[in-house]
């Protein structure tokens, strides 16, 4: 298994519903990426990620639950746009831990179980650690099965 530690994991922005597939579709020939379309109706949204490329796109679904209201309050407050970078960490209690002694709350664990669509994937483990400049910083230890990640020769090739 492979993890970014100390890295940006990936980026994700947040949709309106009714504009979900348009800012998709834009998102993929802006970074020619393919997005995977996943929904979780227990927790009630809907995203769209390549894992690869490290990239998302979520959105509430209609139904409300406890944990799309997050989403929703988002949605409100603060419109379509970036709404979390999530930064790898090798050990997400310790970096809870050590926030918390210096005085910044995280939020609840947000954590991937057998049946999420994405496990054969990966397995995700996430913490708000707050807001910075109008997007919440999530901490990630996020466990990526081999060849998700590929190594590769990033090097232009233009």
């Amino acid at each position: 298994m492979r993890k970014f530690v100390n890295h940006i994991d990936h980026v994700a922005w947040i949709s309106r519903p009714e504009n979900l597939e348009a800012n998709v579709a834009k998102l993929e020939v802006l970074a020619d990426a393919k997005l995977e379309r996943f929904v979780r109706e227990d927790m009630g949204f809907i995203m769209y990620v390549n894992w690869e490329a490290g990239l998302e796109i979520v959105s509430p679904t209609a139904e409300p639950t406890e944990f799309n209201k997050a989403l929703r309050d988002r949605l409100e407050t603060h419109g379509e746009g970036v709404t979390a970078v999530v930064y790898g960490v090798r050990d997400l209690e310790e970096r809870r831990a050590r926030l918390e002694s210096l005085g910044y709350p995280t939020g609840p664990l947000m954590d991937d179980h057998a049946d999420s669509p994405w496990h054969h994937k990966l397995v995700l483990r996430e913490r708000i650690a707050g807001e910075y400049l109008g997007s919440w910083f999530v901490l990630g230890d996020i466990d990526y099965a081999d060849g998700v990640i590929p190594l590769k020769d990033t090097r232009a090739a233009d």
